[in-house]
C-alpha cells in the first residue's frame, strides 16, 4: 500500500518534468514498424531512453488506467530532451477504436506515422508469425500462439465477419486488420489528417532513401546521410523466413480479392494508389 502510494506521488510529479514523446509510430504490425523505428532512434535528432519501442499505454486498459504519469515515466526530462525527438512505436495503437480519442486528449495534435503494407500478404505474415510462437520460450507469446492452419484461420474470420454478432478475435483479427481505410478514418475523427503520414511499405521496403527523407521532412529533422542510409541497407529487424504451406498461396491469392474494394477506399480516402 505504502509503496502504490509513493508510485502514485511520483507519477504526478512526471507531468511537470518528463518530455511527452513528439510523434508515434501506430502500425501496422507486420509492415516494418520495427526497422522504421530502429532507424529514427538512430537519427542524431533523437533521444530514446527505454528498451522497446513501445509503452503498452493506449492500447492496455490497465496501463491507461494508472494514468499519463505512469506513461511520461518511459520517456526523458524536459532537460535531457533538449531539442532532441522522442518517442514510441506501437502496432496496436492503429486498431482499437477507443485509442484516437485518448491520444488527442493525452497528446494533442501529435504527429503519426502508420506503415501500410498489403493487407493480405500482411495477414499471411501476421499468422505465420502467430504460428511460430508455438516453439517460443515465452510462455505468453506460446498461449498466443495460432495452431489453425492459414485457410482455417482465414475461412473461419470470414465467417464472423458474415455473423450478426462477431466475438473478439484477438489477437489474431488477419482481416479487419487489412481494413486501413476503416482504421484512420477513425483516427481523422480525432486526428488531423496533416498530421498522420501514411507510409507505404513495399517503397519502404524497395526505396529505403526516398521514404527516409519524406519521413524526416514530415518530421522537420534533417536527412539520414548517405553512410546511415547504407547501414540501414544491411540492418533487418523483426524479420522472418517461414515456409509457405501446400495451399497457402491459393488462400493468399483469394484474400487479395477479398481485399479489393477495401483497398479502393483507402486510395480514396489518401488520394494515392499502391499496388496491391
Amino acid at each position: 500500500m505504502v509503496k502504490q502510494l509513493v508510485k502514485e506521488v511520483i507519477y504526478s510529479t512526471y507531468p511537470i518534468w518528463k518530455s511527452k514523446p513528439d510523434f508515434l509510430i501506430i502500425g501496422a504490425q507486420r509492415s516494418g514498424v520495427t526497422s522504421l523505428y530502429r532507424y529514427l532512434a538512430q537519427h542524431p535528432q533523437a533521444l530514446i531512453t527505454w528498451t522497446w519501442r513501445e509503452t503498452y499505454y493506449f492500447d492496455v486498459h490497465e496501463n491507461y488506467n494508472k494514468g499519463i504519469g505512469w506513461y511520461l515515466k518511459h520517456f526523458p526530462s524536459k532537460l535531457r530532451k533538449g531539442n532532441k525527438l522522442t518517442f514510441e512505436a506501437a502496432p496496436s495503437y492503429l486498431y482499437h477504436q477507443y485509442i484516437p480519442q485518448r491520444i488527442q486528449q493525452d497528446l494533442g495534435n501529435i504527429k503519426m506515422i502508420a506503415i501500410l503494407r498489403n493487407p493480405a500478404d500482411r495477414a499471411y505474415s501476421a499468422w505465420q508469425m502467430f504460428q511460430n510462437y508455438s516453439n517460443n520460450p515465452d510462455p505468453y507469446l506460446r498461449g498466443i500462439a495460432d495452431d489453425r492452419t492459414f485457410a482455417e484461420a482465414i475461412a473461419q474470420e470470414l465467417e464472423l465477419l458474415k455473423s450478426d454478432s462477431t466475438p473478439p478475435k484477438y489477437p489474431y483479427d488477419y482481416i479487419d486488420k487489412g481494413k486501413y481505410a476503416n482504421h484512420l478514418k477513425n483516427y481523422y475523427q480525432y486526428c488531423d489528417p496533416q498530421n498522420i503520414w501514411v507510409v507505404n511499405f513495399e517503397q519502404f521496403r524497395d526505396h529505403l532513401t526516398v521514404v527516409l527523407d519524406k519521413v524526416c521532412d514530415f518530421l522537420e529533422i534533417e536527412p539520414f546521410s548517405s553512410e546511415q542510409i547504407k547501414q540501414f541497407q544491411n540492418q533487418k529487424y523483426a524479420t522472418a523466413n517461414y515456409v509457405k504451406n501446400i495451399g497457402d498461396e491459393d488462400v493468399l491469392e483469394k484474400l487479395k480479392t477479398y481485399f479489393i474494394p477495401e483497398n479502393k477506399k483507402l486510395y480514396e480516402l489518401l488520394n494515392v494508389r499502391f499496388d496491391w
